[in-house]
């Protein structure tokens, strides 16, 4: 793991236990299409469960035996959880998503090289379901959370070191934008240290060790939940630590 980011984890930790718990009514999805790609057996368990975000537990768990050398049914399953999963109807070219897949069954350590910039919102998902314990999503609301994690952990510092954020669609964001903050109100310079998502992935890993959580997923989704709810949330947290810090 990146030293800056194992000498931030422990901080990161903390604030983090201080958000409540993922609102699992959030993680709704439509199944319909579903039917064409499961078995009835592995459909059914699916939609037997309570919450939406209990179903999304089990989608986890089954859709990854469903991942083979059969590059038709990879794009199937990739279409399915990018566009409708996912809802990123724009996306359209699955390419780099099968190689990636193609990768992971025949030389999974070149997905380490996977850059931030690598269009990863799509890919992550899609490697996410691939292998739920190895891979994490990685969009722009959790490196947005993530990232004002590791500032305050390193908010004693003169220099931040930050993962290198996403282009955003969510209007929440902007309007806490870290760049903004740390240069203008707290002199800080900010420097965008981790671009690899394989770095993201390690540091979910190591999180979600020291919360005790069984998955990493359940790390990930945690932070996506806090990630732009300003009555709980990050942006909640962050307007309590600036009035705080300049001491109004």
């Amino acid at each position: 793991m990146n030293e800056i980011i194992e000498d931030c984890i422990e901080g990161v930790v903390k604030i983090f236990k201080q958000f409540p718990d993922k609102n699992e009514n959030e993680w709704t999805f439509e199944t319909t299409d579903l039917k064409e790609i499961i078995s009835e057996d592995d459909f059914g368990s699916i939609e037997k469960q309570q919450t939406p975000y209990e179903k999304n537990i089990q989608l986890k768990t089954i859709l990854q035996q469903y991942f083979s050398s059969d590059n038709e049914k990879n794009t199937k399953l990739a279409k399915w959880i990018v566009n409708d999963w996912g809802k990123i109807s724009s996306a359209k070219n699955f390419a780099s998503i099968i190689n990636d897949i193609k990768l992971f069954f025949s030389d999974k350590d070149r997905l380490k090289n996977i850059k931030l910039s690598d269009a990863i919102s799509s890919r992550s998902k899609v490697l996410s379901f691939l292998s739920p314990q190895e891979y994490v999503i990685c969009d722009s609301r959790n490196i947005f959370a993530l990232n004002w994690l590791f500032y305050f952990a390193q908010c004693d510092k003169d220099k931040i070191h930050l993962f290198k954020p996403l282009p955003v669609r969510n209007t929440t964001i902007p309007k806490y934008s870290i760049q903004t903050i740390a240069n203008i109100v707290f002199d800080k310079e900010i420097e965008y240290s981790f671009v690899k998502y394989s770095d993201f992935c390690d540091t979910i890993k190591e999180i979600t060790k020291k919360l005790k959580f069984n998955a990493i997923y359940q790390t990930e989704m945690k932070l996506f939940s806090i990630s732009v709810d300003e009555n709980q949330g990050i942006p909640f947290y962050v307007k309590k630590r600036v009035k705080e810090m300049l001491g109004k």
